[in-house]
């Protein structure tokens, strides 16, 4: 069983990464907050079903992604509850997407450059958000969250060439569909 110590530091340094995870499937900032304190209470709570040999990223995301599609499934039975709490999605732009630009530039970069960036980030999250959800979640895990394609399979419980299919697919999509910007 994995000691409470260790359950901690995976916390630390998961919880980032599966913030965003959840953000993007629910599409409300508050309510992502509380479907990951519901992961985490899932996850601790059942400690002992972890299997050490496998990672335990793969077995959080799978509980993150299971409790994702509760939420909905809730939320579709209550839509009310939804609207009251004010689907307040992560970015200006409405994509529901979470603005991961926040974090501050390397370099300075020109207005002219920075617009065009910014631009091209609006379009990317607007191509992403069409994709089905099965198909963004294995993007973002792999792009996002640097997760390996065995990882990725575990946690959406896909066959492994499935997955890196979806996410090759999915990437030569959203390319072909911004291939007027370049």
């Amino acid at each position: 069983m994995l000691e409470i110590e260790a359950f901690e530091r995976y916390y630390l340094e998961i919880r980032p990464g599966l913030l965003r995870f959840i953000s993007v499937r629910v599409r409300d900032a508050h309510q992502a907050q509380d479907v990951m304190q519901e992961v985490y209470t899932k996850a601790f709570r059942h400690l002992e079903r972890y299997d050490q040999s496998r990672p335990f990223s793969t077995w959080i995301y799978a509980i993150a992604r299971n409790s994702c599609i509760d939420h909905l499934r809730r939320r579709r039975r209550d839509p009310l509850a939804h609207a009251a709490t004010g689907a307040s999605g992560s970015v200006a732009d409405g994509s529901g997407i979470p603005d991961l630009d926040g974090l501050p530039e390397r370099t300075a970069m020109d207005p002219a450059r920075l617009a065009e960036r910014n631009d091209l980030m609006v379009a990317v999250r607007r191509e992403l958000a069409k994709l089905p959800d099965h198909r963004r979640a294995a993007v973002e895990m792999k792009i996002v969250e640097g997760l390996t394609y065995r990882e990725i399979a575990a946690a959406l419980d896909a066959p492994l060439g499935t997955v890196a299919f979806w996410v090759r697919e999915a990437l030569d999509a959203v390319a072909r569909r911004l291939e007027h910007l370049r």
